[in-house]
């Protein structure tokens, strides 16, 4: 019996996913600085608050879509 072997034959394709799997990471990062950045400089105002809420959400969906990749990669032996 074999003991923790790679099921992912192409290195070159893994390599590849976990490139993907960084971008996702980068982006969320990205997102979420994008997000802060709204109420830098305006923390009093409600549309600026607004505003944050959406995009940390999508910041916040984009890191649990690059850490679920992350754990299927796992999961598959990379």
């Amino acid at each position: 019996m074999a003991a923790n072997t790679c099921k992912t034959s192409n290195p070159l394709a893994s390599q590849d996913a976990l490139a993907r799997n960084t971008e996702l990471f980068y982006e969320a990062d990205r997102l979420e600085q994008a997000a802060y950045a709204i109420i830098g400089t305006s923390l009093a105002n409600a549309d600026a608050w607004l505003r944050f809420s959406e995009a940390k959400r999508v910041a916040d969906a984009k890191r649990s879509e690059a850490r679920q990749d992350l754990m299927r990669l796992r999961r598959s032996g990379l």
